[in-house]
């Protein structure tokens, strides 16, 4: 028995030997590279580090096989595997708005002009949604949209690789399934989306819906895949670990830095037994980047110098993997980005699957068909359709047809819609016995019909008491042309002082009906004409004080017709640093309808921002003129819609609010602001300093306007761009020792409710 059992242990040496021989060994030359793994771990901003790697990496010719990545990490490694070069890398990431690109409406200059007339409502920034009997709120802050649009643009010569193998380097992007709780590795499918998944903030940024699965940041389970790198067959691995270092103890001061921790520390944990799987082979870059934020964005090519540094540390180790020249050609040779050839836009389709506004969209785009595809302009005219504020997300894919090659746009409506309501709050206080405030409530049901129509109803509690509501119907190709009736119902407080606003005589109750219909044409972002006709009555009720010859202390029953041209290319509502608003009116009041007022009325507003290219950036000045003149009024009658009133916060500073009223009126302004603190973080509350001096006045008939009645009024102030809106506290002087202090919200431009 002894001979049968050594044979057997003879032949099983022989054949475990050659096996044996098979498995890898260190390189001892050419022909003997492993295959070299890279792991780029999560850590937001941090992960810019992951490009000063790279550059080392491929200044040392290290060639790499197979890349994985989470979050930040996954853009990184994953435009790398898509042929991008580390210096690319870091331009992008250097030279990028992340501002800009972490908020998903596209540029005020390109949002459609409904919307810019939305900046002047006094309304919170925060909107909540009505569906199926529950109200919803929005399940982030940033839904991605511009983030989507840019990695969509990066990567489009991958349009048509759906396995991630078959990119120059094979690739792996990890994300977290929020409803199962385990890790999501994709292989395959949409590099793109695939990206946008694995940095999906909770909280910050809304989760996607890929499969049927709802997925945000891969940190959660899995922030150092390098579990994932060995099963795609790395025999080498370098591992970048970029992640948040915890908190001490004293920065635990709060409920929310204290959730924090808790998370941070469970994703410590789980890298860390990552982290410990790691062999006596295998490279870890720990990139020193102290407590620099995950949110500091602005800091990359700091993060890049410090990874760079970090992976110089690392060369005794790193020069082992690297090859020769020969080998290096070769690698490079693979390693670079597809051919991409734009060609012509051969069809257009969009995905009606998840809007109702699928009609809408194709109209918006179906001039591109014939024309060459260009993603620039595709994301500019995206954008201004998503300007419209009532989806979630709009994506395209190029798809090819036969021979033929297309564009599949794919809109999303908010899952929290299609109603949605946002709070409103303005508040002035004098500090001299006078106090307003004004609370607002609107709802705005969206794309009640394939062309994309709106019903906005807005309710006032306060100084204004009352409801307007209006249905706004887009039409014509590009939903250029609108049509919109209207009603209201509003009473307003006004206070009647001397002419010389030293003592207020009395106040009055202003009611205010109206039935409107309007129509207008907005063929670009910055412009649009309108004509309108509007039946409506004034009435004045005494509610304090004496009566007075007040405009509106009488019943008037008017008609009315309007036309206006309306120009506005402001690149903020609130603190606006370029462009203008300017609008010129036109109003008939006849006896049509049952009215019973004859004038013409006209009114020009304009505010002004010139950009005056200097390289401080802090400094702005806004010029503004603000004139109406009733120009017919055979009878002098005197109603309260042929009046303006001034008064008030940059409005004739120091003068009680609205104290000034008359038929003919002007207000011209000069306010300069300075933004202080640092201008290019991320997440940071500007402020602002500022002074302005205003001259106007108003008078009851064109032979009273002369130069020489002008008042004139400075104010200085300070401005925060709260969550809450725009926040002031000023002090103003006018003319004749009017001195007031204002604590109010609003926009800079200070238009009326």
């Amino acid at each position: 028995m002894r001979h049968p059992l050594a044979l057997i242990a003879l032949l099983s040496l022989c054949i475990c030997l050659p096996v044996q021989a098979q498995q890898p060994t260190e390189p001892t030359g050419a022909h003997a590279t492993p295959c070299i793994g890279l792991v780029l771990g999560g850590g937001g901003a941090r992960g810019a580090a992951h490009i000063g790697v790279l550059q080392v990496l491929e200044r040392e010719h290290i060639p790499i096989c197979r890349i994985a990545g989470t979050s930040m990490g996954s853009i990184v490694g994953g435009m790398y595997a898509a042929g991008y070069k580390p210096l690319e890398l870091q331009d992008i990431i250097t030279t990028l708005d992340w501002n800009e690109l972490f908020s998903d409406d596209p540029a005020r200059e390109e949002m459609p002009m409904r919307r810019k007339d939305a900046d002047f409502r006094y309304l919170l920034n925060f909107e909540v949604g009505y569906k199926n009997g529950h109200i919803i709120t929005p399940a982030g802050v940033v839904q991605g949209q511009k983030l989507l649009l840019l990695l969509r643009r990066l990567l489009i010569s991958t349009w048509n690789v759906h396995d991630f193998d078959q990119l120059s380097i094979p690739f792996r992007a990890v994300a977290t399934d929020i409803v199962a709780g385990k890790p999501v590795v994709f292989g395959s499918g949409d590099l793109a989306v695939s990206i946008r998944s694995s940095m999906s903030v909770p909280g910050a940024f809304a989760p996607t819906n890929v499969d049927g699965q709802l997925l945000v940041d891969g940190g959660l389970m899995d922030n150092v895949p390098i579990d994932v790198v060995r099963n795609m067959g790395a025999q080498r691995l370098i591992v970048v670990n970029v992640g948040s270092p915890l908190l001490e103890r004293e920065q635990l001061s709060n409920p929310v830095a204290v959730l924090n921790q808790m998370v941070s520390a469970l994703m410590e944990e789980k890298t860390r037994r990552q982290l410990d799987t790691l062999g006596p082979d295998d490279i870890l870059i720990t990139p020193p980047l102290g407590n620099m934020s995950a949110a500091e964005f602005n800091k990359g090519a700091q993060a890049i110098a410090i990874g760079r540094a970090a992976a110089e540390a690392a060369l005794p180790r790193l020069r082992a993997l690297s090859v020769g020249p020969e080998q290096w050609a070769q690698y490079e040779a693979q390693h670079r980005k597809r051919d991409f050839d734009p060609g012509l836009v051969a069809f257009l389709k969009v995905d009606s699957s998840h809007t109702d506004t699928a009609q809408y969209v194709d109209e918006r785009l179906a001039k591109d068909v014939g024309k060459p595809f260009d993603p620039n302009q595709l994301d500019t005219q995206i954008g201004s359709i998503y300007g419209r504020g009532n989806y979630q997300q709009i994506d395209y894919r190029l798809q090819q047809d036969d021979d033929q090659r297309g564009l599949l746009i794919i809109p999303r409506d908010k899952p929290w819609g299609p109603v949605y309501g946002k709070l409103g709050f303005e508040l002035n206080d004098d500090f001299a016995g006078r106090s307003e405030y004004l609370i607002s409530g609107e709802v705005n049901a969206t794309n009640m019909n394939s062309l994309g129509a709106e019903w906005r109803s807005t309710a006032w509690a306060g100084r204004i008491g009352g409801l307007a509501s209006e249905f706004y119907q887009p039409f014509w190709q590009g939903a250029g042309g609108y049509i919109m009736p209207y009603a209201l119902i509003r009473n307003e407080e006004f206070p009647v002082f001397t002419p010389d606003a030293n003592q207020q005589l009395a106040e009055y109750r202003i009611k205010r009906r109206y039935l409107g219909l309007e129509s207008g044409w907005s063929p670009m972002t910055n412009w649009r004409i309108s004509a309108a006709i509007q039946r409506g009555r004034d009435s004045g009720d005494l509610r304090i004080g004496s009566p007075t010859e007040f405009p509106a202390s009488e019943t008037s029953e008017y008609s009315m017709a309007k036309v206006t041209l309306l120009w506005d290319n402001l690149d903020n509502a609130q603190f606006p640093t370029k462009g203008a608003r300017a609008s010129l009116d036109y109003e008939w009041y006849r006896p049509w309808l049952g009215g019973n007022s004859t004038a013409d009325v006209a009114r020009l507003y304009a505010d002004w921002v010139p950009d005056f290219g200097l390289a401080d950036t802090r400094y702005h000045l806004l010029l503004g003129i603000h004139a109406a003149s009733t120009l017919n009024n055979p009878n002098n009658q005197q109603f309260f819609e042929t009046q303006t009133f001034i008064g008030g916060f940059l409005n004739l500073s120091g003068l009680p609010e609205r104290s000034l009223y008359g038929d003919q009126s002007v207000l011209g302004r000069a306010v300069l602001y300075r933004r202080t603190g640092q201008m290019d973080a991320l997440f940071s509350t500007p402020i602002y300093v500022g002074a302005s001096v205003e001259a106007g006045n108003t008078w009851d008939s064109k032979s009273q306007v002369h130069l020489d009645s002008l008042l004139y009024a400075g104010s200085l102030f300070l401005g925060i761009q709260t969550p809450l809106g725009p926040l002031f506290f000023g002090y103003g002087y006018a003319q004749g020792g009017h001195n007031s202090v204002y604590l109010t919200f609003g926009s800079l431009l200070r238009p009326s409710p």
